[in-house]
């Protein structure tokens, strides 16, 4: 259950979408968090199908 096989796991931009981005620190711009294809959380969900860049 990594990263890669998630439904909120955007390949291109190995960004995790599972919630809305966040600001960080002194920047003006959010992002979402940079993850790893091997990393993995609690909040797995299955990617069904081909996956497709957002």
């Amino acid at each position: 259950m990594h990263c890669q096989n998630c439904k909120f796991f955007q390949t291109n931009q190995t960004e995790c979408r599972r919630y809305a981005p966040s600001p960080a620190e002194g920047d003006k711009k959010a992002h979402w968090p940079t993850v790893s294809s091997d990393d993995w959380c609690g909040e797995f969900v299955a990617a069904e199908g081909e996956r497709k860049a957002a």
